[in-house]
Order: C-alpha cells, then sequence, then structure tokens
C-alpha cells in the first residue's frame, strides 16, 4: 500500500527541503506501484486471453479430430462392407448392424446355405460390364430374394479410384444404408439403370441426390450426406479391403466388377447369359446343399417362378416365412 500523501501531519516539523524530498519520494514510489500494477494487470490479461486461446484450439481440434475419425466410420448397416438383403412376402428388407469403427475390420456375414442361397454382388456403378450383367440378370436374381429363395448382399466398390463417379455412387448407396437400409435395392436399381447412358465424369452429385429423390427417397440428410460424401473414406477402403482379400469365397480378391459369389463360388460366365447364370446357380446349389427329402422343396402349385427367375433344381428352398 502506498503511503498517505494526503495526510499533511506527515510534513510536521519538517523544513521545506526536507519536505520536498519526501513529497518526491512518494511520487517514485507511486510510480513505481503503479508499473507494478500495470504489469500485473497486463499479466493477468495476457494469461486469461491464453485460456481462452488454448479452450477454442482445444474444441477446433477436438472438432477437427471428431470430424477426421466420422470420416473414417463405416454406414450403419454394412459391418460386412456390404448390406445384406433378404426377403419374405414379396417383402425385400435390410439387415441392421453396427457401423465400422476407425481401425477396425468388417465382420464377414454368414455363409449359411442350409437354408437359402447366399448370393454376394460387388458392384461397380461407373463400370459398363456391371450395367451389362445387371441388366440381364439383375432382376432375376432379385426375384430369389423377394420370394423367400434368396439373400443378396450388395457391396458397392469404386474401382476407378476415390475421385471418380464410381466411387460417389457408392458413397450415394452408403448414405441410403446409414438412413434408411430398407430402400438400398431400389437405390440400386436406379443407379444400374443409369449406367448405360451415364455422362462423361458420371452423374453429380446433384444429379445422385435427384435420383435418390426420384426413387422416392427425399430425405435432407441423405442429400447431405451425398453432397459432402461423407462415406468417400470408407468407400476408399472397403474397395481395398475387397481387392486385397474375399471372405467367403473360392476367389481371394476382387480384380474386377461385376463379381457374383453364389453359396462361395464365384460364377466366371458370360455376363449376358442368362441361362448361363441360372445354371451355374442350380449347379452351385445342387453341390452345396443338402435339402431334406421331403421338406424345403420349392413349391410346385405354381407359386415359384418356372422362367430361369429362380432355382429350378426341385430341391430349392421355399420361401421363407
Amino acid at each position: 500500500m502506498s503511503p498517505a500523501t494526503n495526510d499533511k501531519s506527515i510534513y510536521d516539523g519538517m523544513s521545506k527541503k526536507d519536505r520536498q524530498a519526501l513529497s518526491r519520494e512518494l511520487a517514485r514510489i507511486r510510480r513505481i506501484e503503479e508499473q507494478k500494477r500495470r504489469r500485473r494487470n497486463r499479466i493477468i490479461a495476457i494469461v486469461a486471453v491464453v485460456v481462452v486461446v488454448l479452450g477454442i484450439l482445444a474444441g477446433a481440434g477436438w472438432a477437427v479430430y471428431s470430424s477426421v475419425r466420422a470420416s473414417f466410420t463405416g454406414p450403419l448397416n454394412m459391418l460386412s462392407d456390404g448390406i445384406l438383403l433378404t426377403g419374405s412376402s414379396s417383402a425385400v428388407t435390410a439387415t441392421t448392424t453396427d457401423a465400422i469403427q476407425p481401425g477396425e475390420q468388417p465382420v464377414p456375414s454368414e455363409l449359411d446355405t442350409a437354408s437359402v442361397l447366399r448370393l454376394t454382388e460387388y458392384v461397380d456403378y461407373g463400370s459398363a460390364d456391371v450395367g451389362t450383367f445387371e441388366s440381364t440378370n439383375g432382376s432375376s436374381l432379385q426375384s430369389y430374394v423377394s420370394a423367400g429363395y434368396a439373400s443378396l448382399e450388395l457391396h458397392p466398390v469404386a474401382q476407378g479410384g476415390p475421385d471418380s463417379y464410381s466411387a460417389r455412387a457408392a458413397n450415394a448407396v452408403a448414405c441410403v444404408a446409414n438412413a434408411v437400409p430398407d430402400a438400398v435395392l431400389p437405390i440400386h436399381n436406379a443407379l444400374i439403370a443409369k449406367i448405360a447412358d451415364l455422362p462423361d465424369g458420371g452423374l453429380s452429385d446433384d444429379e445422385l441426390v435427384t435420383l435418390v429423390s426420384d426413387a422416392g427417397l427425399a430425405d435432407d440428410s441423405i442429400a447431405s450426406c451425398i453432397r459432402g460424401n461423407e462415406f468417400s473414406d470408407w468407400v476408399t477402403d472397403a474397395t481395398a479391403r475387397a481387392e486385397a482379400g474375399i471372405p467367403n469365397a473360392d476367389v481371394e480378391t476382387l480384380t474386377q466388377t461385376p463379381l457374383l459369389i453364389v453359396d462361395g463360388k464365384a460364377y466366371t460366365g458370360a455376363l449376358d447369359d442368362a441361362e448361363a447364370l441360372s445354371t451355374f446357380i442350380t449347379e452351385t446349389y445342387t453341390e452345396v446343399a443338402d435339402p431334406p427329402a421331403t421338406e424345403g422343396t420349392a413349391p410346385t402349385d405354381g407359386t415359384a417362378p418356372t422362367d430361369g427367375t429362380a432355382p429350378t433344381d426341385p430341391t430349392a428352398p421355399a420361401p421363407a416365412g
């Protein structure tokens, strides 16, 4: 505390010279204390600013970390890197799962061949070969599923690279799977229908949003996901994983699309030969399945497809439900 310089009693009995000397000393002390006060306040202000800045940086850092982490998290309902579709009474539904977390590996779906055919298809929506195969065989394969004869696991991949249309289309499928998994099949079909007439560079993000909306799925969160390419990192990683190894199959890696695996066996026939695929499916089912003698057979009352859209083997599994 500075001396009480307004107290005149401290000068009592002093000569003029001493009073002047004392006044100068008191003034010097006041200046020193003022300097200390200002310096202390300045330090307090600096510390406060540093604390605020560190808080902002910490918040920004966490936001960046969370954003980066989220970008490597896979979509919900695609824990296997694909989405598993099953059918009953003509309705096709998706199997719900957790999402793949950063640094974790996909969990392959169980290959239970005792009940229904297990169809697994790797699809690149920018591939003309995929368009050829799907236009020839897609409706037949899906009729197996809707009738309950088979399950279908779709794996969208992007062999054109992370900046390709294939990657953006696969991201669109992931966005739908993440939000409305039961809508994946109509979106898949809409993307397939576009392959034959794709412009250079494929559809834009806005056009992909329109495609999804026109297929009956007008959802702001899905539109934002597509425009923001929210699962682009997952698409890149899932493609790399498929190119490194294929689970539950007699092929080691994905080299080209489409790749159809039926009960663990890869179809290697002509893409535009529906009869060849039907024969392959029937023969594969006969080799793999061990059906009961009198139960689980395909309907013989005319309800089973007879035009190549369902297994023709008489022991083909009956529709679930």
